[in-house]
């Protein structure tokens, strides 16, 4: 026994009372002093829990950083991220994507917004996505899809629609799962989307009913785009038409010209306008035709675009206007002649044709024909030509004077000349002219005074006698 403790003499524990097998059995005075261990022990172990108190506080404190550190990059995230827990309910949520929810804060939403319960998350597909992730432990990428926070019963700064593409994936922690979720803002991409095919749709609308022939060719002639004019004109369906090029659809020659047009758009890269004609049920149809060149976002020639416009009707409408028009001028260049060189009957059996303006090769022969018939009409004996009004006479314009008179003595009548100027006198002089057979008086009233005087063998105003 030291110090009122007993030893166990078989193992020299501090015991208080020995065991039917000659042991003593240690009984401790204080429990919470480890066997055999004395003060100094003692304080030893003492100094050793504090060094694990302090070790698990720093690690602690190094926690609590990270956690720290790992929840702010979750806020500042310029994702917009949100995390859930398997219920359903939501455990948090960062702050790009309370913006783009609209939620004012995280106390909105955090603990209070359960997916199973949403009934806009229901409608959108969310629940049952999510469901499969918690199910599976995998992750989804959810389609486009419009997203009302009017709609979705949560305090909210303010409504509007926003569409996200949302992806979601599982994360077990520990014994617990849970599903991270990734809200990406496709809003403007959504509308460019939403623009891009309202800007396509009118294209095509534009296009397709256009009252004129409109299609699209590859490089190697095939058409890629036809419109429903088209098909009415040419009396193919798209269908039999697309991907195939004019040799398979049309005549060879029709095809080969139209083939050629377009080489030559290919070659120059520049637009080309021509006028064609097409045999269509029997009848020729003309169409003017404008091909050019279609380039991709790179500037790159990648096909030809061509639009028929039909012109059957107006040029036929072209060619009876000019058809009126020669009638209109012919009877207007009639109308001209007939008041150029007029015929009038002064008295019984005298005509008179007072001539104004240059006279030349078709007009002295309008001249001839014109007396010669109204010799003939009017029976006249006496024909007066006047060329006071005539600025100039040639040896052409005197030939056919003395020309008009012979044949005018043939019918039985007398050309009387008046009106002869002193400088077309001078002109006959010197060229010469023969105008014998004429009679020439200076003015119109000497040769009407003339021409009405009478004559022996004649009465003024009255036919010759016939032979």
């Amino acid at each position: 026994m030291l110090d009122g403790i007993c030893k166990c003499p078989a193992c020299n524990s501090e015991c208080t009372r020995p065991e039917r097998d000659g042991h003593w059995r240690a009984e401790r005075a204080d429990p919470m002093i480890p066997r055999g261990m004395d003060i100094d022990g003692l304080q030893a172990e003492l100094e050793r829990l504090r060094c694990e108190v302090k070790a698990l506080e720093q690690r602690a404190q190094a926690a609590e950083a990270q956690a720290a550190l790992y929840q702010g990059v979750f806020e500042h995230l310029p994702v917009p991220s949100a995390l859930y827990g398997a219920d359903g309910v939501l455990v948090d949520i960062n702050r790009r994507n309370r913006e783009i929810l609209a939620v004012p804060s995280k106390d909105a939403m955090v603990g209070k917004h359960n997916m199973y319960e949403d009934p806009v998350a229901m409608a959108g597909g969310y629940t049952a996505h999510f469901d499969q992730v918690i199910r599976s432990g995998g992750g989804v990428i959810m389609a486009p899809t419009a997203y009302n926070t009017a709609d979705a019963g949560l305090e909210r700064t303010e409504d509007r629609t926003v569409w996200t593409e949302t992806r979601m994936s599982a994360a077990d922690v520990g014994d617990a799962r849970y599903v991270i979720g990734i809200n990406l803002d496709v809003t403007d991409r959504m509308r460019a989307q939403q623009a891009y095919q309202d800007s396509t749709a009118f294209v095509t609308a534009l296009v397709e009913h256009a009252p004129s022939a409109v299609y699209v060719k590859d490089l190697n002639g095939r058409y890629a785009l036809v419109n429903r004019h088209f098909e009415r004109l040419m009396g193919l369906s798209r269908d039999a038409v697309l991907g195939r090029a004019d040799r398979d659809v049309m005549p060879s020659e029709l095809a080969e010209a139209f083939a050629q047009s377009e080489r030559q758009v290919i070659a120059t890269e520049a637009p080309l306008v021509k006028e064609e004609q097409l045999l269509l049920e029997g009848r020729v149809h003309s169409f003017v035709t404008n091909r050019f060149p279609l380039l991709d976002s790179r500037g790159r020639l990648h096909a030809v675009c061509g639009i028929s416009v039909e012109v059957t009707e107006s040029r036929a409408a072209e060619a009876e206007a000019q058809r009126l028009q020669d009638e209109i001028i012919h009877l207007q260049e009639a109308r001209l002649r007939a008041l150029s060189t007029p015929l009038l009957p002064i008295a019984r059996g005298v005509v008179v044709m007072p001539l104004i303006g240059n006279i030349d090769a078709p007009r002295a022969q309008q001249v001839l024909e014109i007396l010669l018939a109204g010799i003939v009409a009017h029976q006249a004996s006496m024909v007066i030509l006047d060329v006071t009004g005539v600025p100039t006479i040639d040896a052409q314009v005197a030939s056919a004077l003395v020309r008009t008179a012979r044949a005018v003595n043939l019918l039985g009548a007398q050309v009387l000349l008046t009106g002869i100027q002193p400088a077309i006198a001078r002109t006959l002089v010197e060229l010469g002219a023969d105008l014998g057979g004429l009679l020439v008086r200076s003015t119109l009233d000497s040769g009407i005074a003339y021409a009405l005087t009478p004559r022996p063998g004649r009465r003024a105003g009255t036919l010759p006698p016939r032979p």
